[in-house]
């Protein structure tokens, strides 16, 4: 079965219409360099509010902008009241002390989710599939591919706050195959193309790719093609984690002020 992303946040953003009316809001996003990944994240994120009656702005610096350039910038956005939420658009440049950056971002307007404020976009969508399609989470073997701030630490957080607690898997995983082989519930966010192969799911899995990386021009995923031959449910890439991750990131931004009703 065909986990569908695009039917879940079309289900989000119903829901932030008739929260929002007639409120105005307006998002910012930081734009550091010329990643193709980011600039198509970045744009998608400014058609999507924009479909929403919600006003976007996107600051872009140069691949070489300094770290007091950045920074500046979030100074800028904390203090701007016509700003109600914004993000750094990841990742950015090696150089870059990020996590001094992500620190600076006023939690009340970090729609990213780092200050605690609010759920991490990508790991609340992750669960918001799940949930939509009605996969019972309880007494499953889960098992996390990747563990970085954007995906696994948070989805992690929210598992476990849930009761659950799944099975991590990382760069010092020894056997990565004989683990995603017991997972009832795979998800894989590593960024790495088609790390995920046939070989390594069992029959009847739920997958969740939600990985991206640029490969040969494209944007692809974790989960490579071969893998959709099985006996499985799984989110396609594009077409799944990713609409959800902008929708959630828009409620997100909802969720930053109190709407009149």
């Amino acid at each position: 079965m065909i986990l569908d992303g695009r039917k879940v946040a079309e289900k989000i953003y119903q829901e932030i219409k008739e929260t929002i009316k007639n409120r105005q809001l307006k998002i910012a996003v930081i734009l550091v360099g010329s990643d193709p990944a980011s600039i198509t994240y970045t744009n998608i994120k400014k058609k999507r509010a924009e479909e929403l009656g919600i006003k976007s702005e996107i600051i872009k610096l140069p691949e070489d902008a300094s770290q007091e350039e950045i920074e500046k910038e979030i100074w800028e956005l904390n203090k701007n009241p016509e700003i109600n939420g914004f993000l750094v658009q990841l990742p950015l440049p090696s150089k870059i002390d990020t996590p001094k950056i992500i620190k600076l971002i006023d939690p009340e307007k970090d729609i990213d989710g780092f200050g605690g404020n609010f759920s991490a976009p990508t790991a609340a969508a992750i669960l918001a599939i799940l949930d939509f399609y009605g996969v019972d989470l309880q007494n499953k073997h889960i098992v996390l591919v990747g563990y970085g701030r954007l995906v696994g630490k948070p989805l992690e957080k929210m598992l476990l706050q849930r009761g659950i607690k799944p099975i991590i898997c990382d760069s010092k995983t020894l056997d990565l195959p004989a683990e995603t082989l017991k997972a009832d519930i795979l998800v894989s966010a590593t960024g790495h193309p088609e790390i995920i192969t046939k070989d390594m799911i069992k029959d009847e899995a739920v997958i969740i790719d939600a990985g991206t990386a640029e490969s040969n021009g494209k944007m692809v995923g974790d989960v490579a093609p071969e893998v959709y031959e099985l006996n499985i449910s799984y989110t396609p890439n594009p077409g799944g984690v990713g609409p959800v991750t902008v929708a959630c990131l828009m409620k997100n931004l909802t969720n930053t002020v109190k709407v009149e009703k």
